[in-house]
């Protein structure tokens, strides 16, 4: 890792690193382990033939209450392709968030298994699924909260990850 070993003298006894020297795992790495406590959380969405998909994400957060917007930071397969989540955003135009509680951790896990796409990833876990109400993604009974969310907008940001922009349209709290 590219550490500056001379940091100015108002800053003594920290480091410093210039994300330009850094690898990508680099970058994320320090990233996680400074932007924190840092939200989990499991996104439901459908595919075109109503398959439905969970998948977690540490990299969404909210943006906004006026429009109320949630962020999600959806990355690419190694081969560039688009995951599951993208591609069922893109289509339906809609998902679910599901804020993960410790008692989920261990589902949250499960769902994080590289499932090939038609496998219902909730089922997998034992969760139950929910209905949604405003859009055709179901919530997770067993959340703490969940944010059923519109597209609003998709931002390419390099060639490994989208950020996806969703209004909450409707919101299920335990």
């Amino acid at each position: 890792m590219n550490v500056i070993e001379r940091p100015p003298a108002s800053a003594a006894g920290t480091l410093t690193f210039d994300f330009a020297a850094l690898t990508p795992r680099e970058r994320y790495k320090l990233l996680i382990g400074a932007v924190v406590p840092r939200p989990i959380a499991l996104v439901t969405t459908v595919d075109a033939n109503g398959v439905v998909n969970a998948a977690p994400f540490s990299f969404f957060n909210c943006l906004s209450a006026d429009p109320a917007i949630l962020a999600l930071g959806v990355e690419y397969r190694p081969t560039g392709a688009q995951k599951d989540t993208g591609r069922n955003v893109r289509d339906t135009l809609a998902f679910t968030v599901n804020v993960v509680s410790g008692g989920l951790v261990d589902a949250m896990n499960v769902c994080a298994v590289p499932f090939p796409p038609g496998i219902d990833e909730l089922a997998e876990a034992g969760l139950t699924a929910m209905p949604g109400v405003k859009v055709p993604c179901p919530w997770i009974g067993e959340a703490p909260a969940a944010f059923e969310c519109r597209h609003h907008t998709t931002l390419g940001i390099g060639s490994s990850r989208e950020i996806i922009l969703g209004e909450v349209v409707f919101a299920h709290f335990r």
